[in-house]
């Protein structure tokens, strides 16, 4: 029997006002339409269509536009929702998902190596992996999961779960070419070297060669308010600053600045250095909460992207930095109030977080917008109002959006997590858990080989995966100017 025209479904469901998803239709052909206001680069589409067949997107826009398509679909009407594409967090370190956040003891410091050694007489903050880096890291990819995030960068990986873009093992179904290389340590400053003046960091730095023959090189790069910071930018952009080589091997200045790189933090770089970053094209992650919680300051982010440069946002860590790449999106736009009196749009965030992130990891091509062709990694968020504001605004309502309000989260298409009202439409092996006071479905025991509830058993009451508006004990995203103990000036 041939499937009945869509069409007829579609305009019958058109007046509906609910303010939440509901399955229309429950198909066959494992095909899915979403009717919602779609959010693309061009702006907020009210009344669209996303359709997605076989893991990828196959239309997008006026229902008039599918002819006679997807006759056999699941058909779910989002009218009160937003449709977007997954979270891309292009800065995390994943196997720490579950250590909880450091307290605040009142420090901010100077470089990443005061806090991670404790250089300079500063309070050394550990942090251990509690139970296996395996668990961890699954524990991690589950908590961006829920909260909207599809692909990381996080320097671990399990299968299955989030797309890793730092692994060729990772990158998930439809998804295919090299990976991006994360390096945390460019400089192999592990141990705490920390250098003015020369590159005698040692051997084995990152140089020009290898970086060129990366897809993409994401670098930890001047994380640090100091000139040993602002060092680090110049020994690996210009190769004419130390020509000496150190005796114990290294010790060269390079120059690997160029369109395939990207720079995470970059807190020590000068104007004049992002001068340089914006005419090489290369890109930037942003970190701000992390930034603020430790340094007490972040990036002028308005004048990078003034200057043209890509910058895409990272929550970092849990122990300075966001849980979620919502509450990332949040501190990004305090602390560009109040340290740059700078409003950054809901939208301006959105691109961060999403098609941002795809061109800075590599994988513009096939991630981080909702275009024909591109892979349905997409996030449905119900309807709600930031503050109580009056007016919905379309991208704050994704960008900004607590884990609750998420209704539908697809990696490829495949339904990982959805809403108690269209838990329907999940397949194979799911289970209820719950979302502070609602109830959501989630299907991920195929990708972790045991269910949700029994990985959370294991792990006995770590820093949860499944997270309210605000998290618990979360870094602080005020700038703490006036907790500074030592002058910077001592160290510029």
């Amino acid at each position: 029997m041939r499937p009945l025209p869509l069409l007829p479904v579609l305009v019958a469901l058109l007046p509906s006002a609910s303010a939440s998803c509901r399955v229309v239709k429950r198909g066959l052909s494992g095909d899915l339409l979403l009717l919602g206001t779609v959010l693309t680069r061009d702006g907020a589409l009210p009344k669209a269509t996303v359709f997605i067949q076989s893991g990828s997107i196959s239309h997008v826009g006026d229902i008039c536009g599918l002819g006679t398509r997807g006759g056999d679909a699941s058909v779910l009407d989002c009218a009160g929702s937003v449709i977007s594409p997954g979270f891309i967090n292009t800065h995390d370190h994943i196997e720490f998902a579950t250590v909880a956040p450091f307290p605040d003891i009142g420090e901010r410091v100077h470089h990443r190596h005061d806090w991670r050694v404790g250089a300079r007489n500063y309070t050394m903050r550990e942090a251990v992996v509690n139970g296996s880096a395996v668990d961890a890291t699954a524990w991690g990819e589950l908590r961006h999961l829920f909260s909207g995030t599809t692909s990381i960068v996080g320097g671990q990986m399990v299968p299955g779960l989030a797309r890793n873009l730092d692994f060729a093992d990772g990158l998930g179904d439809g998804l295919h070419g090299p990976a991006a290389t994360y390096d945390t340590f460019p400089l192999k400053d592990r141990l705490g070297a920390m250098r003015h003046g020369d590159c005698d960091y040692g051997p084995g730095t990152i140089d020009r060669d290898t970086a060129a023959g990366y897809h993409r090189y994401i670098g930890h790069i001047g994380e640090g308010v100091d000139l040993h910071a602002a060092n680090e930018f110049t020994c690996l952009s210009n190769d004419t600053f130390d020509t000496i080589p150190a005796l114990g091997g290294g010790g060269l200045s390079t120059d690997i600045i160029n369109s395939n790189i990207a720079l995470v933090h970059a807190l020590g770089l000068t104007p004049r250095d992002f001068d340089l970053v914006a005419a090489r094209g290369a890109k930037i992650v942003w970190s701000p909460r992390s930034n603020m919680s430790l340094y007490g300051k972040t990036l002028n982010v308005s004048s990078l992207l003034e200057a043209g440069i890509t910058v895409a946002l990272g929550t970092d860590w849990l122990p300075s930095g966001s849980a979620t790449m919502a509450r990332e999106a949040v501190c990004a736009a305090s602390a560009a109030k109040e340290l740059y009196d700078v409003e950054l749009s809901s939208k301006v965030l959105w691109e961060m977080a999403t098609l941002n992130g795809a061109v800075v990891a590599g994988f513009d091509d096939f991630l981080g917008s909702i275009e024909i062709g591109k892979l349905a990694d997409i996030v449905v968020f119900g309807a709600w109002s930031r503050n109580g504001e009056g007016a919905v605004d379309p991208f704050g309502q994704a960008v900004f959006a607590p884990p609750e309000n998420i209704e539908l989260v697809l990696r490829g298409g495949k339904l990982l997590l959805a809403s108690s009202d269209i838990k329907d439409l999940a397949s194979g092996a799911c289970e209820v858990v719950a979302s502070g006071v609602l109830e959501k479905t989630v299907c991920v025991a195929d990708e972790l080989g045991s269910s949700f509830k029994a990985l959370e058993a294991s792990l006995q009451g770590v820093y949860p995966a499944l997270l309210p508006g605000m998290p618990p004990d979360e870094p602080t995203c005020k700038s703490g100017h006036h907790l500074l103990p030592i002058s910077r000036r001592e160290y510029r």
